[in-house]
């Protein structure tokens, strides 16, 4: 099917002020300006993921609780059972968690749940087994938030339940004895985007920061990121934030794994001591853990991730991969069958396939390769006498969980999200199942079964360059939320065209004059015919290495490739403008009903403030970080440190608190704005309120140090003074831990990013408290080398200019005259 190419335009003063301040090309400028960072500091902490970044793990509101419950049962020697799943994302969770458990002491054993027999979640049937054993405490890693009944059934039988999952939650929780999940309400974890495999490293990191010691514990977290990544990658959540942390560091530490299974699947993939990709670990590693869980237990796969024998850890690897295989020979020859249902008739809004002899645990990856072919939703189900279970796949504005709960008249169990989804029906149920879902498919538009292909850049042959791809790859890791940039050419030259691999599948290209450029396209042999004859063509690809003709060599890896490809321009969403804020402001002042006040001379005595207090907000610059404020709200708060109003509060829904009487409010914005942002964000604020009298008060003097906090800028001799604090604390003894004597201020957390960066310190874990490990420095450092002290520097001379600006700006009736300075 033809796909439709789609791109924004270039986002102008943002991807400029990105591309001096970071020093990148404009493509790459582009790209991040369009992935929604509009700051320099925001795509720096993009760009340089740092562990330093972590959330506490006792930002769960039910940590404290969970961490007492298993206190007591290491005192008393309970025995704990991790259940989990047999999903990548459910043996990682439970190799992890039952590893830190046995390191600190506890009586652990761990359970999962046969794939065909028993199928996904808690069973009663183990519970009680569990029970009969001795089990005085249940953990459930990726799974466990729908369990209702068998939670209660595991009270009446005396086992305390900590759920620990990431799907997401029903009306109706389990009352279990604590619940670790992103999702539910009042959590009160900020990321709630966590694989399970990262909740239950939340949990891990709470253990072993409260129990761990000398012996266990500062290396035992970064010992741990490979697993979280494997799970992370595996379970296609976004590739940001907290995943993103994990993701970066854990492919560095899978190079050099404590682990002996995870080493010997490295070693059968053929990925030992080499750099890894999150695309090589998602392709060639998961499936293969998958593989066992799909097509019979899933054991096999946990036995590897824990044995510390490593002649064993190679057999169970040379085992994966044989059951890897014959996973691939029944996915390629239910995937055959299914193309042949789907393509004997028109191919309707959702494809709802079924069969008696299809093996269930196979049937999700046929569905994904389905909607890869057709891009429409695709939903697979095995038939078992009279029940029957599948497995859902979605495209893009297509909630698959959603659209499923509208079929639950016919369902006996489902679940999942928006992209992927399980779910049992009776088997005569089938069909009503498949024109339901096409009747509901009917609320939507056509246009959301067309498939969009996001460019990310259009660039020139000529651009195409290994520094291209150098600074491309900072970008990484790639996968759901995240993917690969995607760039294209117009009317690319080609110069030869090819068939390649053991089935003549793929082609390759030769573009440019001179056939100087290589591009591969994978699964397009059947077009060989089509593109041949062509002298041109428009082509949309990624970027990697061929390391086949030289280390520095690239190589366009296509996505598609058209004689003429359908160009549409994709709609800038509002979280995405970019706007200069001269222009903005401007076109502020230009609104005849806007009223502009200069009080910046003023005294707060002297301010000609309206009668009625309630109609008064505040743009308030003089804190920690700027925010709107009631007048009562900034009278009432004060910043401990300085006595100064501006403490950061809570941001206010301003769209609920619409002001009616527009003549009599007023807007004060208060103190110097730090930067072009903080004013144009104040601005926009008060309009969305209704305010149009707004005054400009309180811009006495620029307060050097005020600022030079705010952009977290340090000199060079506070620099060197905590550099001298982590040098004598690491000969002492390395690594060393660091917060515990002394509170990591924002200055403190500055430098150690900064110093990271050099090289001079590596994190192994720790949010409240950091396990550091020191590294000498081997010449002379170059400070400007690292991008946050370098932005940080630079973002604090602008921002001083920007306030003796405003400062001297003339203000009258029709505003700042920006033009005039």
């Amino acid at each position: 099917m033809k796909r439709i190419w789609s791109m924004q335009q270039p986002f102008g003063q943002t991807s400029e002020t990105l591309r001096e301040t970071l020093g990148i090309s404009p493509v790459v400028a582009d790209i991040l300006a369009q992935r929604g960072f509009r700051r320099p500091e925001e795509a720096i902490e993009f760009l340089r993921p740092t562990l330093l970044n972590l959330c506490s793990p006792f930002c769960f509101r039910n940590m404290f609780r969970v961490i007492d419950r298993l206190s007591l049962a290491l005192e008393q020697k309970e025995k704990v059972l991790v259940y989990g799943d047999y999903d990548v994302d459910g043996v990682t969770s439970t190799a992890l968690l039952y590893k830190v458990l046995t390191d600190l002491g506890f009586q652990a054993v761990t359970y999962i749940p046969h794939r065909q027999d028993e199928g996904y979640g808690l069973h009663s049937e183990a519970i009680e087994r569990a029970a009969k054993a001795g089990v005085k405490v249940l953990i459930t890693v990726d799974c466990g938030v729908t369990s209702v009944s068998e939670v209660g059934f595991a009270q009446t039988l005396g086992i305390d339940v900590i759920i620990t999952d990431h799907h997401e939650a029903p009306e109706i929780l389990p009352e279990a004895f604590a619940i670790l999940n992103p999702k539910i309400r009042d959590s009160g974890y900020p990321f709630r985007d966590l694989a399970g495999v990262g909740v239950a490293f939340k949990l891990a990191q709470a253990l072993l920061q409260s129990l761990g010691n000398s012996e266990v514990g500062i290396h035992s977290e970064i010992e741990l990121l490979d697993l979280v990544a494997l799970g992370t990658i595996a379970d296609l959540v976004p590739l940001i934030g907290e995943n993103r942390i994990f993701v970066h560091h854990g492919l560095y530490q899978m190079k050099e794994t404590h682990h002996p299974g995870l080493s010997a699947l490295l070693e059968e993939c053929g990925l030992k001591h080499k750099p890894l990709k999150a695309g090589q670990i998602g392709f060639l590693v998961a499936p293969r853990i998958n593989a066992v869980g799909r097509m019979d237990s899933a054991r096999v796969g946990l036995e590897l991730l824990l044995t510390e024998d490593s002649e064993r850890a190679s057999e169970l690897a040379r085992l994966l991969t044989k059951e890897n295989l014959s996973r691939q020979e029944t996915e390629k020859e239910i995937l055959a069958e299914a193309i042949a249902l789907v393509e004997r008739e028109p191919i309707p809004r959702v494809i709802v396939l079924s069969s008696n002899h299809w093996h269930h645990g196979v049937i999700g990856i046929v569905a994904s390769r389905l909607v890869e072919r057709y891009y429409r939703p695709v939903f697979m189900i095995a038939e078992e006498g009279e029940e029957a279970k599948g497995s859902a796949r979605g495209i893009s504005g297509y909630p698959v969980l959603e659209q499923l709960s509208t079929q639950a008249h016919l369902l006996t169990k489902f679940g999942g999200h928006k992209a992927a989804a399980g779910f049992s029906l009776r088997t005569e149920a089938v069909e009503m199942f498949r024109v339901g879902l096409n009747e509901q498919a009917l609320v939507f538009e056509e246009t959301l079964f067309l498939e969009e292909l996001k460019i990310d850049r259009h660039v020139s042959l000529e651009m195409v360059t290994g520094r291209l791809l150098h600074e491309l790859e900072q970008m990484a890791p790639f996968g759901f939320g995240n993917p690969g940039p995607i760039l294209a050419c117009k009317g690319i030259p080609v110069h030869s065209v090819s068939v390649v691999g053991k089935e003549r599948s793929h082609i390759k290209f030769r573009f440019g004059s001179q056939g100087e450029k290589e591009g591969i396209a994978f699964r397009l042999g059947e077009r060989l015919q089509e593109l041949n004859s062509e002298a041109r063509l428009d082509a949309a690809f990624s970027l990697d290495w061929n390391t086949f003709r030289g280390p520095e060599d690239v190589q366009l890896m296509i996505k598609d490739i058209q004689v003429e490809a359908d160009w549409r321009e994709r709609p800038i969403t509002e979280g995405e403008k970019s706007r200069d804020v001269y222009q903005e402001v401007a076109a502020a002042l230009d609104e005849p009903e806007l009223e502009w006040l200069d009080w910046r001379k003023l005294q707060p005595e002297e301010w000609p403030l309206p009668s009625n207090k309630g109609r008064i907000w505040v743009w308030n610059t003089t804190g920690c970080e700027p925010c709107l404020q009631r007048w009562n709200d900034f009278l009432d708060k004060e910043c401990p440190e300085e006595g100064n109003p501006g403490e950061e509060l809570a941001t206010l829904n301003v769209s609920a608190n619409k002001i009616q009487d527009e003549e009599e409010s007023l807007g004060l914005i208060l103190g110097l704005p730090l930067t072009e942002e903080d004013l144009r964000e104040g601005l926009e604020k008060l309009r969305q309120i209704g305010i149009c009298r707004i005054a400009f008060a309180g811009f006495q003097t620029v307060h050097e140090e005020r600022v030079r906090q705010r952009c977290g800028s340090l000199a060079r001799e506070e620099l060197i003074q905590i550099y001298r604090d982590l040098s004598t604390r690491a000969k002492k003894g390395n690594p060393f831990r660091f917060g515990s004597d002394s509170k990591i201020t924002g200055n403190r957390q500055i430098a150690l990013k900064v110093f990271e960066e050099l090289g001079l310190i590596r994190c192994l874990g720790g949010t409240d408290e950091f396990a550091l490990e020191w590294i000498p420095a081997q010449s002379k450092l170059d400070l400007d080398t690292s991008l946050r002290y370098r932005n940080a520097k630079e973002w604090l001379g602008r921002a001083i200019r920007f306030q003796h600006k405003l400062l001297e700006v003339p203000l009258d009736r029709n505003g700042l005259e920006w033009k005039d300075v």
